[in-house]
């Protein structure tokens, strides 16, 4: 495993106050990085954000990713993970009556959009575009389309893939035209940033007044979350440098000057942070029927997670926000 310097960091920073531990001992899900971390949340009840402590620092962090499963693939597992694949598509498949009956997969459907589809065509940002397929899939609606990343040859393949301008580095650094974009979508990014309220106020800027912000991020609430403890994935250290629950991650954007609409929770997709989380308290090989096993048992956790929504609101997988900029906004 790889060796990564972390320093710490006692104060919440993004108001100044002390916080108390509200996670320790958690290893790099991957198996890439020594040591293991921990998470603060913020006891400023005007706050309560939660931040890593320690954390790397800026000039370090960049090896956190060398080896991350979304940059990287391992050709000895391409084999087992298109069994697993094609598993995932059958016990899907088999499913599907359930989840459109529940309403799961309408959540599904609407998440798949970012939540835009009964909303006008016009210009989106997409921050953190990664491959770039949300981008295409919104370009091919009819949507004019831009994204961003840190990632230098992802932006590369998106804009020669999709024929889609991109833009590398931090929305900050980017420095985009004010009150530019009808929509910026920013999907599960606003966790990975040093400074998550500056991104904010930026995504306000560049929006075109009455322009709508929507944003998912892991949720600390979540059942998943109080189930696995440091097993759960959504903690991901130390890639994740802070994480809300539905509340504090509203209080945030409403200080960067937004009027948000909507914040809840929602459970489509949760089957595969379950299935993890699993995996990484009870390390070790699968057979290929507990595998089996155990995909069917993540599916049947998420279709639980969501039902139980009913009684127990904010308690899903990921926060979703919708926001937008005031029509007679100056920023």
């Amino acid at each position: 495993m790889d060796s990564i310097t972390s320093e710490p960091r006692p104060l919440c920073d993004l108001c100044g106050s002390k916080g108390v531990f509200a996670q320790s001992d958690i290893a790099d899900p991957d198996g890439n990085l020594d040591g293991t971390w921990s998470f603060q949340r913020c006891a400023n009840p005007a706050c309560g954000i939660y931040w890593l402590d320690p954390a790397p620092p800026p000039h370090e962090l960049w090896k956190a990713y060398v080896n991350y499963h979304t940059h990287t693939r391992k050709s000895g597992q391409r084999l087992g993970k298109a069994i697993l694949s094609l598993a995932h598509r059958f016990i899907r498949l088999a499913l599907t009556p359930l989840w459109i009956a529940n309403g799961l997969k309408r959540e599904s459907d609407y998440l798949r959009l970012m939540t835009l589809s009964g909303e006008p065509y016009g210009k989106l940002l997409d921050v953190g575009c990664g491959g770039g397929r949300f981008l295409n899939r919104m370009k091919k609606r009819g949507w004019q389309v831009e994204g961003t990343d840190f990632d230098e040859q992802a932006t590369k393949k998106v804009s020669k893939r999709y024929d889609i301008k991109t833009h590398v580095g931090d929305l900050v650094q980017c420095a985009l035209p004010a009150n530019s974009f009808d929509v910026i979508t920013m999907s599960q990014v606003i966790e990975h940033l040093y400074d998550p309220l500056a991104t904010l106020r930026e995504c306000l800027r560049i929006l075109k007044p009455g322009g709508l912000l929507v944003l998912t991020t892991p949720n600390t609430l979540s059942l998943c979350a109080a189930e696995f403890g440091a097993f759960w994935r959504g903690w991901e250290a130390p890639r994740h440098l802070h994480l809300f629950s539905v509340d504090s991650l509203h209080r945030l954007t409403q200080r960067a000057g937004f009027d948000v609409t909507d914040a809840c929770t929602y459970s489509a997709g949760s089957a595969v942070v379950y299935r993890v989380s699993r995996t990484n308290r009870q390390p070790g090989k699968l057979s290929w029927l507990d595998q089996l096993r155990l995909l069917s048992w993540s599916y049947g956790r998420e279709l639980q997670e969501y039902r139980a929504q009913a009684n127990t609101p904010h308690t899903g997988q990921n926060i979703l926000i919708r926001a937008r900029k005031l029509p007679n906004s100056t920023e």
